[in-house]
């Protein structure tokens, strides 16, 4: 199933709603719980960007399954510099969401920075206004 631009701005919506502070306490969610969820969905709607940005191209690459290869074709369609920026979030994100028992979680500020970053990539790759860069 394709990704649309409309999933990466739900899954921005996401990220947001986990990384703002409820009153009543969001029940067994705690705060580090919350930041990496935020991480996850944030990875997610990079990889929606990604693939709508590629599948907006009609790049024929829907085969790809691997993210990094897809990273990859975006240094050729959306030129060096976002691709360079989509590749460096992403492993940011990806490190972010995995859990090691003696490594500290992503801190809630380095979250909200990724998500504008994120947010700041999705509207580039996915904007109606898009320039991406023709072969």
């Amino acid at each position: 199933m394709p990704a649309t631009p409309t999933a990466a701005a739900v899954l921005l919506a996401t990220a947001d709603d986990l990384l703002t502070d409820s009153p009543d306490g969001d029940g067994p969610l705690t705060p580090a719980g919350r930041d990496r969820g935020a991480a996850y969905a944030l990875r997610i709607a990079l990889e929606a960007a990604v693939d709508a940005a590629l599948t907006a191209e009609e790049a024929e690459l829907g085969g790809l399954r691997s993210m990094r290869a897809k990273l990859l074709c975006l240094h050729h369609y959306a030129g060096p510099a976002r691709a360079r920026r989509a590749h460096a979030l992403w492993n940011r994100l990806s490190a972010a969401c995995k859990y090691h028992h003696d490594e500290l979680g992503p801190t809630h500020t380095q979250v909200r920075t990724w998500h504008a970053a994120v947010d700041s990539l999705v509207a580039e790759l996915c904007g109606p206004a898009a320039n991406i860069e023709s072969p």
